[in-house]
C-alpha cells in the first residue's frame, strides 16, 4: 500500500514537472542609443529572393500567422506598416527548432534506508522552437532591439491551436517593445 502510494506520488511529481517545461519563456535585447519614440511606421524585411518558398525557414502558413501576429501587435502600439519608404524601422523574424531530450528520475525505494525499490528514470523528446523578432533602424541598419520566446513545438496542434499559440509566443516577445513601455 504505501510502495503505491509513492509510485503515484512520483508519477503525480513527473507529470508536473512536464507540464512546468512546456510553457513558453521570453527575453528581449535593445540597444540603449536607439530612439524608440521616433518609432513609428516600420515595413517587413524583404526576404532574398521572393520567388523561393521558405525564405524565412517555415511554412508559408506558418510565416502568414506570425507576420499577422506581428502586425497585430505592433498597430495596437501605435506602429503604422508601411509597403513603401520612408520607414522607421524595419522588422523581420526566424524561427528555429531543436530536438531535445528531457531526462527525469525518480525514486521509488521503500523500508529501511529505501532498500526494496530503485531509482526510475524516465526520458521524453521534444521539439524546441525559438522564436525571435528583430527590429531595425531604417536609417542606420543596425539592430536596434531583439526579442524571443521559446517554447516546446507541438506537432499535434490543430490550425486553430497553432495560429493561439503564434499569437501567444508574439504578444509576450512584443510585451516589452520599445523598451519602457511595460
Amino acid at each position: 500500500m504505501r510502495r503505491s502510494i509513492l509510485l503515484s506520488l512520483s508519477f503525480v511529481l513527473s507529470a508536473v514537472a512536464l507540464v512546468g517545461c512546456s510553457g513558453i519563456s521570453y527575453n528581449h535585447d535593445f540597444d540603449p542609443a536607439a530612439d524608440f519614440s521616433k518609432y513609428k511606421t516600420y515595413a517587413w524585411m524583404e526576404v532574398a529572393d521572393p520567388s523561393r518558398a521558405q525564405n524565412r525557414g517555415v511554412s508559408e502558413l506558418i510565416e502568414k500567422r506570425i507576420v499577422a501576429a506581428v502586425d497585430e501587435n505592433l498597430a495596437a502600439r501605435g506602429c503604422s506598416k508601411r509597403t513603401a519608404p520612408p520607414v522607421d524601422f524595419v522588422v523581420n523574424f526566424m524561427l528555429t527548432a531543436q530536438e531535445k531530450i528531457d531526462f527525469n528520475t525518480y525514486y521509488t525505494g521503500w523500508g529501511y534506508y529505501g532498500w526494496y525499490g530503485g531509482t526510475q528514470v524516465e526520458a521524453r523528446q521534444y521539439t524546441e522552437g525559438t522564436l525571435i523578432v528583430d527590429v531595425f533602424d531604417a536609417q542606420t541598419k543596425e539592430l536596434a532591439w531583439r526579442g524571443m520566446a521559446q517554447g516546446t513545438i507541438d506537432p499535434s496542434l490543430s490550425p486553430e491551436q497553432r495560429s493561439a499559440r503564434i499569437n501567444q509566443a508574439v504578444s509576450g516577445i512584443l510585451n516589452r517593445f520599445p523598451p519602457g513601455s511595460k
